[in-house]
């Protein structure tokens, strides 16, 4: 499972030095905690800011606490989290999730990865669990609550194991890489038929970090349609509906970039679904009614859309 910074925790400055020392170490014992044992929490952090330049609390930085701390475990422990950063350029233009505090791109990317935010308690708000929000698809023009996941202490580890293990167990364990994904499609999606464009993908352009993410998406797609009986497609059977149709203008113009050729039959893609990451991610599909199954037609970055303007909330 992934944890994705929450940039919206960072402090505002108004907290004294010492104080910011203490919530940078909470932080970093929360990391420590996560990826330890069974917890099933990769090390990579996906930040949309550098943890090397974070400025703490007005005009201290985290560069300045490196420099002078005493706690070299603490050090070295925050220092191996900076090396595994990877820096998120999250695309907010077509989606947003906000809450109380704000838009967050952190919060953004770990609700559609089906992922965990980590966050800095600098007000008692970041403690929370579970982080009541609001997601705008652009697409539907369309607000509707959601929940993201949200890390923030050692102890909130524990106290939450098995909601925590249980969001692992629908997660796939074990795949870290393109290539062991690409290695075992059959095997753990039965229900789902890739076109050679997704394999290609999976071969030569999928980056790492956005594994954990494909997966998610995908075994979501092999649950559904496992089970379908072939009939009428159901996206509102997804959750917060994270399935979005091709607009009939969409596939109008750009048909056929939106045509894939399969053994069976030839189909225009009529669905996707988005994740975030380096790039703007999306997984498209096509139902096959005949075959009670799904045709996966590409893993990485957006087809062509006729283009809208955003609509306020």
């Amino acid at each position: 499972m992934q944890m994705i910074l929450n940039e919206l925790s960072l402090g505002t400055g108004e907290v004294h030095q010492s104080e910011a020392v203490r919530i940078l170490e909470q932080f970093i014992n929360t990391y420590s905690k996560a990826v330890k044992g069974t917890n099933g929490f990769g090390r990579a952090v996906l930040t949309p800011v550098d943890l090397n330049s974070l400025e703490l609390t007005k005009g201290y930085y985290v560069s300045q606490w490196r420099n002078n701390t005493q706690d070299r475990d603490m050090l070295r422990r925050f220092v191996n989290m900076c090396d595994r950063q990877e820096i998120l350029k999250v695309n907010q233009d077509e989606a947003e999730v906000t809450c109380e505090k704000g838009n967050g791109k952190g919060l953004l990317a770990a609700y559609e990865n089906e992922s965990f935010c980590i966050s800095f308690v600098f007000e008692p708000y970041w403690s929370m669990f579970e982080i009541p929000c609001n997601y705008y698809s652009l697409e539907r023009d369309q607000t509707f609550p959601v929940c993201v996941y949200n890390l923030s202490n050692e102890a909130q580890i524990e106290e939450y194991s098995s909601q925590i293990s249980e969001i692992r167990e629908r997660q796939i364990l074990g795949i870290s890489t393109p290539r062991q994904l690409l290695e075992c499609l059959e095997e753990l999606f039965p229900s789902l038929i890739f076109h050679q464009v997704a394999r290609n993908q999976l071969e030569e352009q999928v980056q790492v970090c956005h594994v954990g993410a494909i997966c998610n998406k995908l075994m979501s797609l092999e649950r559904y349609f496992s089970k379908w009986d072939g009939e009428r497609f159901e996206e509102e059977a997804f959750p917060s509906k994270s399935v979005s149709p091709q607009s009939k203008r969409t596939l109008e113009r750009f048909k056929k970039e939106h045509t894939f050729e399969f053994p069976e039959e030839q189909v225009t893609v009529s669905y996707h679904m988005r994740y975030t990451g380096n790039i703007p991610g999306r997984i498209y599909f096509h139902p096959a009614n005949k075959l009670k199954k799904a045709y996966i037609c590409s893993l990485t970055t957006k087809l062509p859309t006729v283009s809208e303007p955003k609509k306020h909330i």
